[in-house]
């Protein structure tokens, strides 16, 4: 029984690393790729132009979650669940496609009759209104990608994940860049990231279908849909009112303050988003390994998995929010001087985001094991309660007013989510093991604020990087090396 208990540990722990080392891999291309892109339109368009670019997409990454209806995570959890059972997992693919388009279409037409309006709350500038309708029109690509990713996550399919997750940037980076080249503006631009949006989907969609062998059905069951729904819709309430928590800030900077405000705290807000990279990572495969390991009741391996991953989360998280939150000014400066002025949004961004990485996956947690009204709750509250200290921090410290609101709603959801799961669960994230990479931080943060005292600007950065990341991974190889990681290094050795 107990070598049973060490072989399925060993089983979950390696498809989670699988998907976080495969997804992290393909995320690093990803942010390369993002950097390139916003690197090229900062210094292209300039930070007021850029300002409207940033809040399109924004925009559109914000009613995407109305538009997808929940059938993403949906996907995942009845692919999951019910393996073996292909004729359900059709019917269940055909249910989320079939909803999707939908919806997405009838968010797609909504924000494209609502653009001027928008514009007239917002930036008031005259390119953004045509700019937010040609993005509008890639919404539903973008909804439907979504789908096609969840279905390959539901199967535990990392490679296949982490190529979908690749498309979409690439496409929009060779896109947006040619349109750039021969001189295209914000327009030519936002029509670039429609076309793009349109490549990945159809991309995404036959790829997944060729890799996982399923085909929607469109054969409608009542039981099934009520079913279906009673889960998705919990979690695009749970989904929309993230926005609230997540980039809600950046909406009312751009009604407080002016497009190169705008541009200026996206950028800071992207670098901050980096820290989340590690996690983002174990939470690809995360949840489908805890929606099994859940329904077949084996909560020791759960929560031996649930506090693996989370330290994994913030040993991996903790070395790249040093050099972002020590050389801020400099990284920043790579986007133009007119941006460095955000240097304490990151600072701010970068506390938020560790605690997001030492919660691990806590909400994918508590969403796996039908709590999701409480996940749905959680993001209702903390996303109003955001709203409200945007709007009064926003007004009294600009900038810095809506990093302290959003930074520190962020920090105390992740408190919650945690305490969430220890008590509807009985599940805890930490052990002693955690102990080291405090230390290692402690080391690896004094040895990178000596080196500011030396060097400056982009040698700084890169030098400064290069030293504390070896005194981190030194410190904790001297401190050894815990034994579930042991066990699955063993794992990977006998496999090789």
């Amino acid at each position: 029984m107990a070598g049973d208990a060490t072989d399925g540990r060993l089983t979950s722990l390696r498809s989670v690393a699988d998907g976080a080392s495969l997804h992290f891999l393909g995320t690093v291309i990803v942010n390369g790729l993002g950097f390139l892109l916003n690197l090229v339109l900062t210094r292209t368009l300039g930070a007021s132009v850029y300002g409207i670019y940033a809040y399109g997409t924004m925009v559109i990454a914000s009613v995407l979650t109305f538009a997808n209806f929940g059938t993403d995570v949906s996907a995942t959890r009845y692919l999951s669940g019910n393996l073996g059972r292909r004729s359900y997992q059709n019917r269940i693919l055909g249910l989320a496609y079939a909803t999707t388009v939908a919806v997405s279409v009838v968010v797609s037409v909504g924000l494209f009759l609502a653009a001027p309006r928008i514009n007239a709350y917002t930036l008031e500038e005259p390119l953004f209104t045509p700019a937010m309708q040609v993005f509008a029109i890639a919404l539903p690509f973008q909804a439907l990608t979504h789908v096609a990713s969840s279905t390959v996550r539901g199967l535990e399919l990392p490679v296949e994940k982490t190529v979908i997750l690749l498309a979409g940037p690439t496409f929009q980076l060779l896109a947006i860049v040619a349109a750039v080249a021969v001189g295209y503006s914000v327009i030519g631009v936002a029509a670039a990231y429609a076309v793009a949006c349109l490549l990945a989907f159809l991309f995404a969609l036959v790829y997944s279908l060729r890799r996982t062998g399923l085909r929607p059905s469109w054969e409608f069951r009542r039981a099934e849909a009520v079913d279906f729904y009673d889960y998705s819709a919990p979690l695009t309430l749970s989904k929309a009112s993230s926005f609230l928590f997540k980039r809600v800030d950046v909406f009312m900077v751009g009604i407080f303050l002016l497009a190169a405000d705008v541009g200026v705290y996206n950028v800071a807000v992207l670098l901050a988003g980096i820290v989340a990279m590690p996690l983002g990572g174990i939470n690809q495969l995360f949840p489908p390994v805890a929606s099994r390991l859940h329904a077949d009741g084996d909560r020791a391996t759960l929560e031996t998995v649930y506090a693996t991953v989370t330290r994994w989360s913030i040993t991996a998280s903790v070395i790249i929010a040093l050099p972002l939150f020590l050389y801020r000014e400099p990284v920043l400066a790579v986007f133009g001087p007119e941006f460095v002025v955000g240097g304490s949004v990151v600072a701010l961004f970068v506390l938020g985001q560790l605690f997001n990485a030492a919660a691990g996956p806590a909400n994918d947690l508590l969403t796996m094991t039908d709590h999701q009204y409480a996940v749905m709750t959680n993001h209702v509250v903390f996303g109003l309660l955001n709203v409200v200290l945007n709007y009064l921090l926003i007004l009294q410290l600009g900038l810095v007013g809506a990093a302290v609101a959003t930074a520190g709603v962020l920090a105390g959801l992740n408190v919650v989510r945690v305490i969430e799961v220890w008590y509807f669960e009985g599940l805890v994230p930490y052990t002693t093991e955690l102990w080291k990479p405090v230390v290692a931080t402690g080391v690896a943060g004094a040895a990178m604020t000596a080196l500011a005292g030396v060097l400056d600007g982009y040698v700084l950065v890169i030098v400064g990087a290069t030293v504390g990341g070896c005194a981190f991974v030194l410190s904790l190889a001297a401190f050894g090396v815990a034994e579930q990681d042991r066990e699955l290094a063993r794992d990977y050795l006998d496999l090789v």
